[in-house]
């Protein structure tokens, strides 16, 4: 789950010729959620969330999707329980690549013009414009940074950064891999806005003989920070590859 950017995958797809297209399902558990600024508040109390992701890669650029449903006791901002025991959010991030081919500038290896739109059921959303762009990192399966102009319906438009990554965690075989996200937005009277949700994840179906990269177990710890709360939460994990 995200406020802003759920990005992970972005620039996967570069590191393989040709179209790519890659989904997944993912069921997280976490206790103490207490965030009112999203939604994603139970009192304090446990919050089961249930994400589909999708990314699709062309020569055109690329473009990723995710759905979260979160599900618990969920409070409003006063603490009152609220009339129900669901909430969805989603994002749609397509990026249009500018020129062809990887670039010969170093570590930069693409650049986009990318954009987003956000929207939740309670009515909030979202619409981002900016540049994105991949690089080439040793140590990382995909690495890039987007930049955009963002209005909401919370607050009057400001700047956010948002910075993703993948990377395999020691040799190729050792099934351990983490990747991730950070945000960071403007607000209108709280200070910066931080979201990190970084993952580590390991390659069960590897280990238990099946077949590799479909089944994936681990943490991902939330995190949501500004001037008016502090929110820190690991969860429990488990991803499936689709088909």
């Amino acid at each position: 789950m995200s406020l802003a950017c759920a990005c992970l995958a972005g620039s996967l797809g570069t590191a393989v010729a040709g179209d790519w297209d890659s989904s997944n399902v993912q069921l997280l558990y976490g206790h103490g959620f207490d965030d009112r600024y999203t939604g994603a508040n139970s009192g304090g109390g446990g919050l089961a969330t249930f994400t589909f992701e999708t990314l699709s890669v062309r020569d055109w650029g690329d473009s990723f999707l995710f759905v979260d449903v979160n599900g618990g006791r969920l409070v409003d901002f006063d603490g009152d329980r609220r009339d129900r025991s669901t909430q969805v959010y989603a994002e749609w991030q397509p990026r249009l690549r500018l020129g062809r081919g990887d670039m010969d500038a170093g570590a930069l290896r693409a650049v986009y013009l990318a954009s987003q739109i956000n929207a939740g059921d309670d009515g909030f959303r979202a619409g981002l414009i900016g540049f994105g762009a991949d690089f080439a990192l040793p140590g990382f399966t995909a690495f890039g940074a987007n930049l955009y102009w963002r209005d909401d319906t919370v607050n009057r438009p400001t700047a956010q950064l948002t910075v993703f990554w993948s990377a395999v965690l020691g040799d190729a075989d050792s099934g351990w891999s983490s990747e991730g996200f950070l945000d960071l937005a403007g607000t209108d009277r709280d200070g910066t806005d931080v979201v990190f949700q970084p993952r580590l994840l390991n390659d069960v179906g590897r280990g238990l003989g099946g077949r590799p990269g479909r089944w994936y177990a681990g943490l991902e710890w939330y995190y949501h920070r500004n001037d008016a709360l502090a929110v820190s939460v690991p969860q429990l994990m488990l991803k499936r590859v689709l088909p």
